[in-house]
C-alpha cells in the first residue's frame, strides 16, 4: 500500500428499513424479471408433475399464485438473515472486510459489481448481488463520507485486489 493510500474503518448498525428499501430498489431495477422466470419455471414444473391437460387458464392461475409466493419468499430472506449487531467495516485499496459478532466476510474490488450512493446511504454491491449498506450515520461528517466515497470509487475503478 502506498504511503498516501489510507484505509477506512467504520462501525455502525444497519436497520431493517434500510435493508428493505435497498432490496425493493434493486428488485425494481433488475431482479423482478428473475422472479418472473422462476415463477414461470415453477409453474411449468408443477403442472408437468401433476400431469393432465395443459391449458392457458390453468397455467395463468398457477403462475398468478406461484410468482407472488416466490417474490414474498425472496423479499423475506434479507429480513430473516438481517443482523442487528454492530458491524465493523474495513475498506482499503485491496477491497473490504467486515465483521458482525463472530461472522466475517471480505471481497476484493474485482468482486464488487457497483458502488452506488444516495443522500442516505452508500452501497457496495458485489457481483453476486449482495450489498453492504453503509448509512450516513456511519460517518463523522459529510466530508469523511465524501472522502470514503471518492476512495472506494477510485479503488474499485482501478481494479485493485
Amino acid at each position: 500500500m502506498d504511503a498516501d493510500e489510507k484505509s477506512h474503518s467504520l462501525h455502525y448498525k444497519s436497520s431493517r428499513a434500510e435493508v428493505w428499501h435497498w432490496y425493493w430498489s434493486a428488485w425494481r431495477s433488475k431482479y423482478w424479471w428473475w422472479h418472473l422466470l422462476i415463477g414461470a419455471a415453477a409453474t411449468w414444473e408443477t403442472l408437468a408433475v401433476e400431469g393432465g391437460e395443459l391449458s392457458l387458464s390453468r397455467c395463468l392461475v398457477r403462475f398468478i399464485w406461484i410468482t407472488p409466493t416466490i417474490i414474498a419468499i425472496c423479499a423475506a430472506w434479507p429480513q430473516i438473515a438481517f443482523k442487528r449487531q454492530e458491524r465493523t467495516l474495513e475498506v482499503g485499496p485491496e477491497g473490504w472486510s467486515t465483521r458482525i459478532a463472530k461472522k466475517s466476510g471480505s471481497r476484493t474490488w474485482r468482486m464488487v459489481g457497483a458502488i452506488q450512493s444516495n443522500d442516505e446511504s452508500i452501497f457496495i454491491v458485489s457481483t453476486s448481488g449482495n450489498a453492504l449498506i453503509i448509512p450516513k450515520r456511519a460517518f463523522q461528517s459529510e466530508a469523511s463520507r465524501e472522502a470514503f466515497l471518492t476512495d472506494i470509487r477510485r479503488w474499485h475503478g482501478s481494479g485493485s485486489g
